[in-house]
C-alpha cells in the first residue's frame, strides 16, 4: 500500500511540468494566440510561463536534495531545471517555426531562458528559507 502511495505522489509531482509543456506545445501550434495589449507582452508571457515551467521541473527532485546546501545539490537542481527548460524552449521555438503565421525568434528563447533562471532561483531561495525554518523549529524542540 505504501509503495502505491509513493508512486501516486511521484506521478502527481511530475504532472505540472508535463502539463505546462503540452499547453505550450499546443499554443505554439496555433496561428494566433491572444496576448495582453502592451509592448513586448509576448516576451513577458514567455518569461513568466517558462519561469513557472522551470519551477515545475524542481518537483522532479527530492526534497532532501533541495535541502543539502553543503553538497551544493540545490544549485545542481536549479541548473538542471534551467537546462531542461531552456532546451525545451529551443525545441518549442523550432517547432513554432513550422506554424503558419508564426515565427521563431532567439529573443523569445532568451525570454524563456531568463524566466527559467528566475524560476530556478526562486526554488533555491524557497529551499533555503524552508531549511532555515525547519532547522529553527528542530532546535526549539
Amino acid at each position: 500500500m505504501k509503495r502505491s502511495g509513493q508512486l501516486c505522489k511521484a506521478i502527481l509531482l511530475h504532472l505540472p511540468a508535463i502539463f505546462i509543456m503540452c499547453v505550450s506545445w499546443y499554443l505554439s501550434s496555433q496561428e494566433r494566440v491572444p496576448m495582453p495589449d502592451f509592448k513586448d507582452s509576448d516576451k513577458m508571457v514567455h518569461f513568466v510561463c517558462f519561469g513557472i515551467l522551470s519551477a515545475s521541473w524542481s518537483l522532479w527532485f527530492s526534497r532532501g536534495s533541495w535541502c543539502n546546501f553543503r553538497a551544493g545539490t540545490p544549485w545542481r537542481n536549479a541548473a538542471l531545471c534551467v537546462l531542461f527548460t531552456s532546451l525545451y524552449g529551443a525545441v518549442d521555438e523550432f517547432h513554432q517555426s513550422f506554424t503558419p503565421g508564426r515565427c521563431a525568434g532567439a529573443d523569445d528563447w532568451l525570454a524563456d531562458t531568463l524566466g527559467a533562471v528566475i524560476g530556478a532561483l526562486v526554488c533555491v531561495i524557497v529551499a533555503r528559507v524552508l531549511r532555515k525554518r525547519h532547522s529553527g523549529q528542530a532546535s526549539l524542540q
